[in-house]
This record gives C-alpha cells, structure tokens and sequence, in this order.
C-alpha cells in the first residue's frame, strides 16, 4: 500500500493529527477531511529518503531509550520483515517483547569465555560507558555506534553484550512494558515513519506504506526480507561449496572496510551460512564483490530458471531478478505436530508415575522413558504454552530445566513418584544446582504429582538461610496454569515473576 492509499484509510482524526504533525502546518485547526488532503500534498515530504533518515537518525539518539530501542526493532526487525509490511499491534507487541526476551536467553547460552577480540574490546567499552551514572549518554553512544560498525559487530552481537552484563533491554534485563511499546509506536507516528490502519473485522494494525518502507530498507542497508534470505542462502549453499562460502566471507572483511570477520579455523558450512545471514549482503554473496567475482552468468541463469523466471539479461540484471523474487517470498507457517503436545494431555500420569497406564495406552515402552517425557512435556510447557524458551543445559550436575529471569535465573526439577514427594529428602541436591549457578536464582520450582506436608516448612527454613525461594507445584497445576493462559493470552510471554511464591503454589495469586 503505497502513502496516498493509507490516507484514504486513516482510522481516525487522532491518528491523523499524530501522523500530519510531521510535516503539516497548523494541523492541531485542521477537520478531519483537510487533514487528509493536506497529507496527500506532503506525500514528498513523507517519503523522500532524506527526511525519513533525518527522522531515523533522531529515533537513534532520542532521550528516551526505551524509543531508542524498541523503534529500531518495530521497524528494522519485525514490521520490515511482515508480508505487505503490516502486522496487527498485538502481534507487535508480541513480536517485540518475544524479540527482547530471545535476547537474554541468548546472553545467558553465551559463552563470555569464548568471546572473540574484537567482541571483548566492544564490551569492555560497553561497560566502561555504562560505569558512569548507570546510562548511557548521546556522545557515548555515537562513540559505541562508530566503533561497532568499525569492528563489523552487530546490533544484535552488541543487545547480547548489553544483556550479559544486565542492561538490555533495562537495567536489571527487565522486558519493556505495553505502554513502552506505545510510546514508542507514537513517536514513530509523529515522525511519519509509521502508520496505522483498521482492518475489515476492526483490528488496529501498524503498517508501513510500501513507498516508505522502500526508504527505511535503504537506510539500515537491508535487501531483502531475513526469511527470503535464508531461503537464498540456503539456495547457494546447495549449489555452491564450502571454498566459495568461505571465500565470500573473507573478501566480506575488507570490502566492507572492517576489522576481520572472525572465524574459527576449521568452519562448518552451517557456522559459515549464520555468519553469511549476520554479516554479509544478499547482493555480495550471490555478485561477489568484483566484475569478475561471485556466482558467473550461466549459474545465475541457470538459478533464474529453476525459479520459472526469465534466464537472459547481464550479470546484474539476473541478480536483481533474483533478489526481488526472493523479496517477494512469503512466509508460510505449517501446522507442524509436535510430539511433545500429546505428552502434555498425560501430563499428571508422567508425575505420579502411572505406568501401567502409560504402557497400556502405548504412550511409553521402557519404564525410563517416563521420566524423560515428565521432561519433555514440562519444556513444551514453558516454551509453547507460556512462552519463555528453556535455556540449554550444559554439564552432568544440572536441574532438569532454567529459564532466564531478568538478570537472574528460575529453574525447575521433575520429581516423578507413585507418592508423595519429601522436600528433605532431595533439598541437598537442589541447593548444589543453585549454589553452582553463575547467576542467582530467584525461585527453585519442585513439579511432582504431590507433597507432604512437611515440604512446606522445608520451604520455609531453606529461604530463612538462602535468597531463593522454593516453590512446591503439582504437574497438575502447571498445566492448568498454562492451558489457561494459553487459551487468554495465546502467543503472549506468561510473566514468570508469578512463580516467585514459597512453599505451596497458590494459583489464586495469579492474576489470571
């Protein structure tokens, strides 16, 4: 949909107003139908590429973080990436906060042992900035920004710093709220880098007209759509070799006037293909970065053909066909079936250990396996229903599952047993899983089909003389928990502070 189109369609005068703010004189006197034409007479002004990178640049160095942050990622990460560039405002609300929480469970399968030199000299001047006053200022940040595009590091590699050391997306690894999501929705509105429509059925959707977003997409440099270029990249890896992946890569570092792109010594294809969709452009990897480099005519005709397009034009011509079609690849999303589902409908029977009932209706073989699907169906739980993705466990001496909880930690235990389960008699083993955790835990969950009662004063001495709380939560209550907000909330991130109880759970706590 193109400028002129949305203002046929704008929802309401408020909206209007907010949007003409940006380039429309005295719009605060203006009825709604001379708003509308007075938008139509600016179009230029909305969509020539030098007032939208002016506003972009005052987007990236607003007072505001919050807007610093979650503007880049509306736009660049999630609207950019939307078929016909639209997506209702819940999904976007969504899609940001899921965004920011794969963030942090991503600093925390972060190996800081592991990082390299350039990532290292990048977050010892993160956390250098930060030292002062616990913020960082706009000099500080041009600094950071010069120096990270110097050292080819990207937005995300720096949120992952941020977030190790518990500044992203707030201090403290906090999620933005509804409310900072809609401040910062606004300020792209009165920036007029964002609209917003109401669709048929009456849902408000934010939108980017396709003349805009064509230059935002020039602005942050990007060619086409991620999941169109993970579909190229996966195109030329087939066709292609490892040499001519790892050659693009290393012609990538001194192309794009960067320190070196760092690779380990002997790479996988799949380490480079991550590197490829971080690192280098659509256009490089199938042109190459020379007249005489990259993918050669007969090749690139010959992909055009596979793809039912017109194989004849010259070398740039071919990639251009190529690019727009794989600009134009829509996301499909598959109803794949995932085994784990069907482990949650016998979820209870897993923890009170029912075997002759699982082996009766062929859910299990082997008795062992019972325990290992009470695991699977908890994991499906948490990162399907409530949506917050386990963490990856490393090592022998581990709880059954963590999550990532602002700068800290929740983890969980699977207790199946045909009785009920005595805190005392497992208390050792999870004081080792909290006591060996390189972040803290705030709250340690017990899933088991039941507790004796005295579990609780169990709970109650471990937290006098620790700063986790123990938390007592049948099998049967996690489901219920989930199936609930699963059903209200569906595609929402469950707020895991609710856990945070000591004892027996209470579900009337939850605000469900």
């Amino acid at each position: 949909m193109e400028f002129i189109k949305f203002v046929e369609q704008i929802p309401n005068i408020t909206i209007a107003k907010r949007i003409a703010s940006a380039y429309v004189a005295d719009y605060r006197r203006l009825e709604f139908d001379e708003i509308k034409e007075f938008l139509i007479k600016t179009e230029k002004q909305y969509t020539s590429f030098e007032n939208i990178s002016a506003r972009l640049d005052e987007i990236r160095l607003d007072s505001n973080r919050a807007v610093r942050i979650i503007a880049p990622i509306l736009l660049r990460d999630y609207l950019l990436n939307q078929d016909d560039f639209i997506s209702s405002c819940k999904d976007t609300d969504s899609a940001i906060l899921n965004y920011e929480k794969a963030i942090i469970d991503e600093s925390n399968n972060f190996d800081i042992n592991k990082i390299s030199k350039d990532l290292a000299l990048f977050k010892h001047m993160l956390d250098a900035a930060w030292a002062f006053n616990e913020d960082i200022s706009i000099d500080e940040k041009n600094l950071l920004e010069t120096l990270r595009k110097y050292l080819s590091i990207t937005i995300k590699e720096q949120q992952v710093l941020e977030a190790k050391s518990g500044r992203f997306p707030n201090v403290g690894n906090s999620l933005h709220t509804f409310d900072d999501i809609d401040t910062a929705r606004r300020v792209l509105q009165t920036k007029g880098l964002l609209m917003c429509i109401k669709t048929s059925e009456g849902v408000m959707c934010d939108m980017i007209p396709d003349d805009i977003a064509k230059e935002i997409r020039k602005y942050y440099g990007i060619e086409i759509r991620s999941y169109g270029y993970e579909k190229l990249v996966d195109y030329v890896v087939k066709k292609t070799n490892k040499q001519y992946l790892l050659d693009i890569v290393k012609k990538a570092s001194s192309y794009y006037e960067t320190a070196n792109i760092e690779i380990s010594h002997n790479p996988t294809v799949q380490e480079l293909k991550l590197i490829i969709q971080k690192k280098i452009k659509p256009t490089n990897l199938i042109a190459g970065f020379s007249p005489r480099d990259g993918l050669d005519v007969s090749m690139l005709s010959n992909w055009c053909g596979d793809l039912g397009l017109v194989v004849s034009g010259t070398k740039n011509v071919l990639v251009d066909r190529i690019l727009n079609y794989y600009d134009s690849v829509r996301r499909i999303e598959l109803k794949t079936e995932d085994k784990r589902e069907k482990l949650v409908s016998v979820y209870s029977e897993f923890a009170r250990r029912n075997l002759k009932f699982l082996r009766s209706n062929n859910i299990i073989e082997k008795d062992l396996q019972c325990e290992h699907y009470f695991e699977d169906a908890t994991n499906y739980i948490f990162e399907k229903m409530l949506m917050n993705k386990p963490l990856t466990l490393t090592g022998t001496e581990h709880p059954d599952g963590k999550l990532s909880f602002k700068d800290k930690y929740i983890m969980w235990d699977n207790k199946s047993k045909e009785t009920p389960v005595n805190l005392k008699d497992h208390i050792q083993q999870f004081d080792r899983y909290i006591k060996s955790s390189d972040k803290d835990v705030v709250v340690f969950l017990v899933i088991a089909p039941d507790f004796t009662s005295q579990s609780i004063q169990e709970c109650v001495d471990y937290s006098l003389n620790n700063d986790t709380q123990i938390l007592l939560i049948t099998a049967e209550e996690l489901k219920t928990v989930a199936e609930i907000w699963n059903k209200k909330h569906n595609g929402e991130i469950f707020n895991l502070g609710y856990f945070k109880q000591n004892g027996r759970f209470d579900i009337k706590l939850l605000n469900l």
